[in-house]
């Protein structure tokens, strides 16, 4: 069983190899297909969303260290009219918000799915009393 630590920094660089493999998408895919296979997380799509904004955080940290990314930020901030903090906060939601809603759906998804053959997913049924419990009997004549 792995511990929460080593879930976190699994899941965090996952996501931050399926965006540098695949692209923003790849957050998605990811984040859908944690929900969908992760059962001992209480709550897996608050999880995926940190996971998802903490990937993106090295991506830009280890841009950082390549490159002046507060020049970029500053000249990207004036061309659009923002300060260059909102730009790198931004730069964080967007993963955020695609983890979430893709962990949404794959948690929906995975709650809809019987778990075995007689069970059901979505809510127990409770049997039907039978007419000899004392009750009122209505018969067609």
């Amino acid at each position: 069983m792995l511990t929460k630590a080593v879930r976190f920094l699994l899941l965090t660089e996952g996501f931050a190899v399926a965006t540098f493999a695949v692209g923003w998408w790849g957050v998605a895919v990811l984040a859908l297909f944690w929900a969908l296979v992760t059962e001992s997380i209480r709550r897996p799509v608050r999880f995926a969303t940190i996971c998802a904004a903490a990937g993106w955080g090295s991506l830009l940290l280890l841009d950082a260290v390549r490159g002046p990314i507060g020049e970029l930020a500053s000249r990207f901030g004036g061309v659009m009219g923002v300060p260059p903090v909102a730009l790198i906060a931004i730069t964080l939601i967007f993963p955020a918000l695609l983890a979430w809603s893709a962990a949404s759906i794959g948690l929906a998804l995975r709650r809809m799915i019987p778990r075995s053959r007689g069970e059901r997913a979505d809510a127990a049924v409770e049997p039907v009393p039978s007419g000899s419990g004392g009750g009122v009997a209505i018969a067609d004549v």
